[in-house]
């Protein structure tokens, strides 16, 4: 199957099987895919196979001809909605090396998506159509830009990696956004003032244990360590969320995170194509 992905015909194949109208919704054409989700070079190489197609694609894989004459058109995702969530799953565990990461069987795709940011935002849009396969991609975006703040976290301060590594987060987060908002749907994804917060607060609560003067965190922390947001609320008010949220961005940026911080918001708001509020 790699080999034929891989190929000459492999859009033309990937074509025809994505948008033929199966009996089954797709569920046999989508076990011919699972390979994908493993962890191996053969995996990675029909990740990003797949991956480049569906991006190239998403438009037409929106409004796909059905029906009689082809006169009604509707998403491939609800066309062959086995299908996409096979897809889906397929792709999960390797979203997070779309933007960053080291696997050079995804060098060509990180370098299309750095070319145009919003290419991992109309990937996400194909999926996003249906709510199943949709919420598969978008919790992966999640997962993945959480280790990726977390990375961010472990690097020394304002450091190449670190900022890669948030730069790495905010398009994830941006791209879900993006095609949550796109699709008017209801997948939960936050936007980007809620995204960079809780980015600052999963960054703090690493830094903090190790901080012997968390200065303007120090009411917030109880026993060493960094009170969650809905301690916060629950101890303080609803009020305080934004003095809280304000304090815990200023006290990373004391930290070096400036530079990460501002990279983080550039690139949520270029993968979402929406403009900041």
């Amino acid at each position: 199957m790699l080999s034929v992905l891989t190929g000459d015909r492999g859009d033309d194949v990937l074509d025809e099987v994505t948008t033929h109208e199966w009996d089954d919704d797709g569920t046999a054409a989508g076990l011919r895919f699972t390979w994908i989700g493993a962890d191996d070079d053969a995996a990675n190489q029909g990740a990003a196979r797949l991956a480049e197609y569906l991006i190239a694609d998403h438009g037409k894989l929106t409004a796909i001809g059905s029906g009689f004459l082809g006169l009604t058109k509707v998403s491939a995702a609800q066309m062959n909605p086995q299908l996409t969530r096979a897809y889906a799953t397929s792709l999960a565990p390797h979203v997070g090396e779309f933007v960053g990461g080291h696997r050079r069987e995804f060098e060509s795709l990180r370098v299309q998506i750095a070319d145009n940011p919003l290419a991992l935002r109309n990937l996400l849009s194909v999926f996003v159509a249906d709510p199943e396969p949709g919420r598969t991609a978008i919790e992966a975006t999640h997962a993945a830009a959480e280790q990726y703040e977390v990375a961010a976290a472990a690097a020394p301060p304002d450091s190449r990696e670190s900022v890669a590594a948030l730069r790495a987060a905010g398009a994830l987060l941006g791209a879900a956004y993006g095609a949550v908002e796109m699709a008017d749907s209801d997948i939960p994804t936050p936007s980007s003032g809620p995204a960079t917060s809780e980015m600052a607060v999963r960054i703090a609560t690493i830094l903090v244990p190790a901080d012997p003067n968390a200065a303007i965190l120090s009411k917030y922390v109880e026993d060493g360590r960094l009170m969650s947001p809905a301690a916060v609320q629950n101890k303080f008010s609803d009020t305080a969320m934004r003095t809280y949220y304000l304090d815990v961005q200023n006290y990373i940026g004391t930290k070096g995170f400036e530079d990460g911080n501002n990279t983080f918001v550039a690139a949520f708001k270029d993968s979402s194509g929406v403009p900041l509020s």
